[in-house]
């Protein structure tokens, strides 16, 4: 007969904490407000995109504004974890807690920016503008990216759409979010 051993889901619990002492049910919460808001902007959002862009453009919008969403969502669970342990401790807060979470606070800067930048675009479109390519490169995280005349850097969207160093093209950009969604060769 094989033993097994239970082990004690307190930590999950207590991030979830859907039945608190204090009588406040989880929907009233201002951190479980907060990620409703967040969810529901992000839902908004997508849903703005399908019915105003179609293709290429609702897809680079989509990737943002999801993944984005995303990533602040799994962010805002770290700092319940965080005071979970806090709490539990008899001390109160170590540096390293306090460092742990200005890190946290400093990191999801760079999501917030980003969803902001999504969010301009979605709201101005895509733009059509003629650059001259500078110089093109391959930096192995993603796209393409290019140096235009003006100075301006872009990630190149998708392999299909073939730049070369010092042609004219006839571009359609997220101007923001810095992406290349088509290009044509201007003679």
């Amino acid at each position: 007969m094989s033993k097994t051993t239970r082990v004690p889901l307190t930590a999950l619990a207590s991030v979830l904490n859907l039945f608190p002492p204090d009588g406040r049910v989880w929907y009233k919460k201002k951190r479980n407000i907060l990620r409703m808001a967040l969810i529901a902007f992000c839902l908004i959002g997508m849903l703005v995109v399908c019915f105003k862009y179609g293709g290429n453009v609702r897809k680079h919008l989509w990737i943002g504004i999801g993944g984005y969403s995303g990533v602040l969502f799994f962010f805002s669970f770290f700092p319940t974890y965080v005071f979970y342990r806090i709490r539990r401790r008899q001390a109160g807060p170590t540096k390293a807690d306090l460092v742990f979470m200005a890190f946290l606070f400093l990191l999801s800067f760079y999501p917030l920016i980003m969803l902001g930048m999504v969010t301009a675009d979605i709201v101005q479109g895509p733009i059509v503008k003629v650059i001259h390519v500078e110089e093109k490169w391959d930096p192995k995280r993603g796209g393409d990216m290019v140096k235009t005349s003006e100075g301006t850097q872009y990630e190149i969207a998708d392999r299909k759409i073939n730049m070369r160093e010092g042609g004219t093209y006839r571009v359609k950009v997220l101007k923001h979010s810095k992406l290349i969604l088509e290009a044509k060769r201007q003679r």
